[in-house]
């Protein structure tokens, strides 16, 4: 929504504005699930998983029991809300200046400092709790500083191979240059040359691959390692969950002994991993 310098910046255009903004899922928010914790009346929510593997059906006699699935109790967990929120001062100069077409875009780069953080906090979750070896205790990935095709077939077998079924790729910006490069990807990708549309540069058996220029992705991150070139593979259908306990709200009041407005765009957020086997780094 473009303002001019005739307009005022109303209620409306910074509610619709910044939730516009942060409620683009920028790229690591996507690794996860949603769920409405608008209604709990806590600053906690608990899960109850059930961890125990449903068998497969087996051949019984008559008069036998049938395999049973559930008779343990469920793992119990708790993950808290935190607070996220930014603030913009619009004096009384720049209302009268007419400068409100500066002011309207300083709303947009408040939505997206709010946005950003959201999304930084998704990738710490991710990070955190990603897989970094496969089931030999080995490096998912070849390890030679650059990011290829093999590398990211490697890493999206290694979660099959354990049940999952990967439907995101992220990539970080080193990786992507790699992709760029590798003519095995090109030829593997749906949309083949015409690769960056959208944020996806490609899917590779039908999963989307996404670039993020925030970080740098790497087996080793959680020892200080950032060389990057690497690449996140994540069955969003299992790995973790996005909590919202207060939706993005916005607030508006005046400070007479400041002559300015000020503007506030705050939400209440928890990201959980529920199933961390359903997120691997692959690390070329």
């Amino acid at each position: 929504m473009a303002l001019t310098t005739r307009d005022v910046i109303t209620q409306d255009f910074v509610r619709d504005t910044v939730e516009q903004v942060v409620e683009e899922d920028l790229v690591y928010r996507q690794a996860f699930r949603e769920i409405d914790a608008s209604d709990i009346e806590s600053n906690s929510y608990t899960f109850y998983i059930e961890k125990n593997e449903i068998g497969r059906p087996s051949i019984v006699g008559e008069g036998e029991e049938a395999p049973r699935h559930g008779g343990e109790a469920p793992e119990e967990f708790t993950v808290q809300f935190d607070k996220y929120m930014g603030e913009l001062v619009i004096t009384m100069e720049a209302m009268e200046d007419g400068l409100m077409e500066m002011k309207a875009r300083e709303v947009e780069d408040l939505a997206r400092a709010v946005a950003e953080e959201l999304n930084e906090q998704a990738y710490q979750v991710l990070r955190d709790n990603a897989q970094t070896t496969d089931d030999d205790g080995e490096a998912i990935g070849d390890q030679n500083g650059s990011l290829s095709f093999s590398d990211i077939v490697e890493g999206v077998r290694s979660l099959r191979e354990n049940n999952y079924e990967p439907d995101l790729l992220i990539v970080d910006l080193d990786g992507y240059t790699d992709l760029l490069n590798d003519d095995n990807f090109n030829r593997a990708t749906d949309e083949g040359d015409d690769l960056v549309r959208e944020g996806e540069i490609g899917r590779v058996a039908g999963v989307p691959v996404i670039v993020d220029n925030t970080q740098a992705i790497s087996g080793d991150a959680t020892s200080g390692n950032v060389n990057g070139h690497g690449a996140f593979a994540v069955d969003t259908s299992r790995f973790g969950y996005e909590l919202t306990r207060t939706s993005v709200t916005t607030n508006e009041y005046e400070e007479p002994q400041r002559q300015a407005d000020v503007v506030q765009a705050f939400t209440r957020k928890a990201w959980t991993a529920i199933f961390p086997e359903a997120a691997v780094v692959i690390d070329g």
